[in-house]
């Protein structure tokens, strides 16, 4: 066993970047395991093409006597003179480079550290003879919150470990294993909660259940669509040995069957390639609904926004993108998610020029994520369109036709034209560059607030941060800044508050 000489990259902002993260839900660490998982898996398995996605799986284990939770997959492992890098290199991530890559931060690794006594990581790679362990002291890591220079190698090293043994079995074998021990309140209320398998089984990127007779369908329609299969982003992932799969059922198709809605987006969307196609496609929104399109009374329901099937947010995130847009479809939060209450259904997602937000619950602010706001304003326009007909039609008040009028109109579509047909391109190109100011917290905490309101924040935060990192108490700040934002965040979400 020995301490990390001064190697340790550590990208800027890391520590309050983790916790602000964490505090608010611990499920977050199970996403960015089995992340980090499938993106290892993905950066090698071309280079053994006797595997498939068949093959390869993510086992996770939960000892809740001991407070150990262990997360391991059959993945080739890291290679041998690689892994110390690896491992040390924090918030200076490569996987923009990798194939079909899902994480894109490097700091995931260590989201689990707040929480725990400590973290493991246990590697094995395919053909070598060694076993090699890199160790974190999470008792330590409130240490870290009070050092002064975030850039400086020499307190992680304080807290880190790194050993090796020989591996005396077969060489073929490999794996790569997280082990949390010791985890924190947190996380126990987490693992023991009645809804623990169902959100994991939302939040992770698995597989439709063999039992979902709608499963093929699905597939292929994006297949055709897209070029490429939807399951180059599913993987076999199990809880205590059982594996997960997607809440869905027949019971979740309703009357309408399975509609399906292809995105895309426009051409010369204002990038110096001009007179070029810049047409590209999205992905694909599934979903189905009954006549009223009333509110269903068990889960799954909603939209659930999946890049490259990892969950965005939540079963309302249309709704929050609508109400952060500012858009001209101005109704209550309260409405929308009813709304999507009363319809089960995907937004299957990959594409280049959308980028993940730093909390992962929608994309970062720019030209693309604007323009796929406008198809989602498009998209919940038609769908109150058609419930505001259905309920007349039902009470007596319309014409038939009226209601097959709305109806096609929701099921039939074409993004593109919604999106080519925007005569307001250039204000939003405007509005997207007045949104471009650096603020080092409010572009992480409040993304989607006005100006002045992220301003305001962006001062507070920076008084606070000093007075606090000046007394060493940067875990009160980082508690604080998670308070305050989750309270803005949420105000926003349900319009309480007009200033944001």
């Amino acid at each position: 066993m020995s301490t990390i000489e001064a190697k340790t990259v550590v990208g800027p902002r890391l520590l309050e970047t983790l916790t602000t993260a964490l505090y608010e839900d611990p499920i977050i660490i199970f996403r960015e395991y089995v992340q980090n998982s499938v993106d290892a898996y993905n950066e090698v398995r071309d280079k053994f093409t006797s595997t498939s996605e068949e093959d390869f799986f993510v086992d996770i284990k939960i000892d809740r006597i001991n407070a150990c939770i262990v997360i391991k997959d059959n993945g080739f492992g890291v290679k041998e003179e690689d892994f110390l890098e690896k491992m040390s290199t924090i918030g200076a991530s490569k996987k923009s480079t990798i194939k079909n890559q899902i994480g894109f931060r490097g700091i995931g690794r260590l989201s689990a550290m707040p929480l725990c006594k400590s973290l493991t990581f246990t590697n094995k790679y395919k053909g070598s003879d060694k076993i090699q362990n890199f160790k974190w002291n999470g008792e330590k890591f409130n240490e870290l919150l009070n050092i002064g220079d975030e850039n400086s190698s020499s307190f992680i090293n304080e807290l880190a470990e790194y050993s090796e043994t020989k591996y005396k079995g077969n060489l073929d074998h490999h794996y790569f294993q997280v082990e949390i021990k010791g985890y924190q309140q947190r996380i126990s209320e987490l693992v023991d909660s009645s809804d623990f398998k169902p959100r994991l089984s939302m939040v992770l990127p698995l597989k439709y259940s063999p039992n979902f007779s709608y499963q093929k369908e699905i597939e292929e329609e994006y297949q055709n669509f897209m070029d490429e299969s939807i399951n180059t982003f599913m993987f076999v992932i199990k809880l205590d040995g059982e594996i997960l799969y997607k809440p869905y059922t027949d019971d979740d198709v309703l009357k309408s069957g399975l509609v399906f809605w292809k995105l895309k987006y426009p051409r010369n969307t204002g990038d110096d390639k001009k007179g070029e196609d810049q047409e590209e496609k999205i992905g694909i929104l599934w979903f189905s609904f009954n006549n009223l399109i009333l509110s269903k009374k068990e889960e799954p329901f909603g939209i659930l926004v999946r890049s490259k099937n990892m969950l965005m947010g939540d079963k309302y995130s249309l709704a929050t993108a609508i109400i952060n847009s500012k858009m001209d479809y101005v109704t209550t939060h309260r409405e929308l998610t009813q709304m999507l209450n009363g319809v089960t259904g995907e937004m299957l997602i990959n594409s280049k020029r959308l980028r993940d937000n730093a909390r992962r619950d929608w994309f970062r602010i720019d030209d693309e994520s604007t323009l796929l706001r406008h198809i989602i304003v498009d998209f919940m326009k038609r769908l109150h369109a058609y419930r505001y007909a259905a309920s007349n039609y039902a009470r007596g008040k319309i014409e038939p036709e009226k209601i097959k009028k709305a109806y096609t109109e929701l099921t039939n579509f074409k993004s593109e034209k919604v999106a080519n047909g925007m005569a307001d391109l250039n204000k939003i190109k405007e509005e997207i560059k007045s949104r471009k100011e650096i603020f080092d917290f409010a572009d992480e905490d409040i993304p989607n607030c006005p100006i002045p309101l992220r301003r305001f924040y962006e001062k507070l935060m920076k008084l606070l941060h000093g007075y606090f990192k000046s007394h060493s108490q940067l875990l009160e700040f980082v508690e604080i800044r998670t308070h305050i934002k989750k309270e803005l965040n949420q105000e926003n979400t349900d319009g309480k508050n007009s200033s944001c």
